[in-house]
């Protein structure tokens, strides 16, 4: 049969590529390829080497005492492992190749498992992340032939680019969460208007100020600042900010809000996302928002000796840990921004991180924060 008879039809390519980061569109794609496969399952376990556990595995259809037993029993001694990378390989031919005192334990793990047809490969879709792509039939059903393979061989391709799109979104929501909580344990909220003021995006810090009425407030989901100066402030930087990209150094507004409450300060940034993520003609601000009662505080000689840096070197990292961007850390420590990128480079060369998500994970593992005085915070929340 001619190899193009075996091109993956369009809905299965729909499925697989109708969330690569939904578990329930994985979930539909295993089961639409398992039927066309002629398989009884198809089967998706991400892992990384030296694990004792999958980081996911997913089998739609599969009895779930069965899967629990192959995570609990199996998998760290699973026999179909390590295939060629993106080679389709069958169970039959990787049994071949081992010797003959392995067959009977090899038996008892397919009899526990899925079954004696099995057609694999394994893709790294990223460093260290390996995916291994099962189909199998169950005891009792026919092999699979020349024709099967070929459908499998030719979803390859496809497989590793919804793989990589996986893994991406793995890594990015990772990264996230640790830029997340670094903020929060700076005090720091992020909210993305557009030149309307409409909110776009907030997080946590954010939301809880607006509902607290504290420094910010919003309308028909449009922000305002409490204080009448800084809200005008903020009004004639939206009118004067430029649209063609060249505005990079933004502004800081002070809020004063009523009451007892704390001064807020607001960052404010004009962002060009790399493709529109609303809308095309839409301008973009990134505001961080500082909140001193819940801010914690990282002191720059308290890093020198967990990181092995020198005085200058925490100051910087300090500065970041804080919630700084490294251009006004910079600015406030009087060192040219050149020199900063330089102290970065030299800080991630010795603690072995190569981006500031990790470095602020690391200072957070490693060093305890000074935490405001408990007269500061009585305010955090009403």
């Amino acid at each position: 049969m001619a190899a193009s008879d075996e091109t993956p039809p369009a809905r299965l390519l729909e499925a697989l590529y109708a969330g690569v980061a939904d578990v329930a569109a994985w979930n539909r794609f295993l089961l639409a390829f398992a039927d066309h496969m002629g398989a009884s399952r198809a089967v998706l376990l991400l892992t990384r080497a030296g694990e004792d556990r999958p980081r996911e595995i997913l089998s739609p259809g599969s009895d779930r005492h069965r899967a629990a037993l192959y995570v609990d029993r199996h998998f760290a001694t699973d026999p179909f492992v390590g295939l060629p990378q993106t080679r389709v390989v069958s169970f039959g031919e990787f049994l071949s190749r081992r010797a003959a005192r392995d067959v009977r334990a090899i038996r008892a793990y397919l009899s526990d498992t899925v079954g004696s047809q099995i057609l694999g490969v394994d893709i790294t879709p990223a460093p260290g992340l390996v995916a291994r792509i099962r189909v199998a039939r169950l005891l009792g059903l026919p092999d699979f032939r020349a024709r099967e393979r070929a459908r499998m061989e030719a979803m390859v391709p496809h497989l590793a680019i919804a793989l990589r799109g996986l893994a991406l979104t793995m890594r990015r929501d990772v990264e996230c969460t640790i830029l997340r909580e670094a903020l929060a344990a700076s005090g720091q909220g992020t909210l993305v208007i557009d030149r309307d003021r409409r909110i776009m995006v907030s997080d946590g810090i954010a939301d809880e100020l607006i509902a607290r009425r504290a420094g910010l407030s919003a309308s028909n989901t449009r922000l305002r600042l409490s204080t009448a100066a800084a809200d005008s402030q903020l009004g004639a930087y939206l009118e004067a900010v430029p649209t063609d990209g060249k505005d990079e150094t933004g502004c800081t507004l002070l809020v004063e809000p009523a009451g007892d409450d704390a001064p807020i300060a607001v960052a404010v940034r004009p962002i060009r996302p790399a493709m529109p993520v609303w809308t095309s003609d839409r301008d973009l601000l990134l505001l961080r928002v500082r909140d001193p009662s819940r801010r914690s505080r990282f002191d720059a000689a308290a890093l020198r000796g967990p990181l092995s840096i020198t005085l200058a070197e925490a100051a910087v990292t300090a500065a970041m840990a804080n919630g700084e961007t490294l251009r006004e850390a910079a600015s406030r420590l009087g060192i040219t921004y050149n020199t900063a990128r330089a102290h970065l480079r030299a800080i991630f060369a010795k603690t072995g991180t190569t981006r500031q998500a990790e470095l602020l994970a690391l200072v957070q593992t490693l060093v305890p924060a000074e935490q405001p005085p408990a007269g500061h915070r009585r305010h955090a929340r009403r």
